[in-house]
């Protein structure tokens, strides 16, 4: 008599199913198999969710793109209505551009050659002039007027790109540090309240603390050693 040894009273057999291995083929029960049914199940989860977020990362990192250029084409469009030709447009918002990415995450552009520092504002002048000037709506606050335009107002600490207080200039109203990002020779003017002392910090660790209010320097300040100068 035939006897069925693989199952009990009341159960009946699972059917076999079989697996291929480097030895050869081989016999799996089903709990085995279900286990490499849901093994494979979660595979495809995780390259299918692997595949979503590189998707949305891409969609996300080109939306951003698109809106840094509609940015930027806003800002040349200022400067083209300002007065400035293409070439001057384009030029000017090259350099901003360049601070931009210096700066990173502490730098907001707010007009054609005005980047908000958060605290300080930093005037660009237009390529092949001295000084910066006003260009396109003040639209973000009363610090966006260029203080620092041949000499510092009240209030206000001055740093220069060139010396004789020309060039591109940083004019710093609230208590903080600031990063200079110029490797030439410039100059700075100290405006604030009687006594007020900066400090400016070198990149091989030490510090300077500067003349009190209202002091100056016209000429030789070697900005290339500076990584960042506290207002006050």
């Amino acid at each position: 008599m035939l006897t069925d040894t693989g199952a009990t009273s009341g159960q009946l057999r699972q059917n076999p199913q079989f697996a291929y291995t480097a030895g050869g083929m081989r016999l799996v029960g089903p709990v085995q198999a279900n286990q490499r049914r849901n093994s494979v199940r979660s595979r495809l989860v995780v390259l299918l969710g692997a595949g979503m977020t590189t998707l949305l990362a891409a969609v996300t990192g080109t939306a951003g793109v698109n809106a840094a250029a509609d940015d930027r084409a806003a800002f040349v469009a200022e400067s083209r209505a300002a007065g400035l030709s293409a070439e001057q447009a384009v030029g000017l918002q090259n350099k901003v551009d360049a601070y931009l990415a210096k700066l990173a995450e502490n730098a907001t552009q707010v007009a054609p050659n005005r980047i908000d520092l958060d605290g300080a504002m930093l005037n660009v002048t237009v390529p092949g002039e001295k000084q910066p000037r006003p260009l396109g709506e003040v639209t973000t606050n009363e610090y966006n007027s260029p203080y620092c335009i041949g000499r510092a107002d009240y209030l206000f600490f001055c740093a220069y790109q060139y010396e004789d207080f020309r060039g591109d200039n940083i004019g710093m109203y609230r208590c903080d540090y600031y990063v200079i990002p110029w490797y030439t020779r410039g100059s700075w003017e100290n405006s604030q309240t009687a006594g007020t002392r900066p400090r400016t910090y070198f990149l091989n660790g030490s510090s300077w603390l500067m003349p009190p209010a209202h002091s100056e320097q016209a000429r030789n300040v070697d900005w290339a050693p500076v990584l960042r100068i506290r207002n006050c």
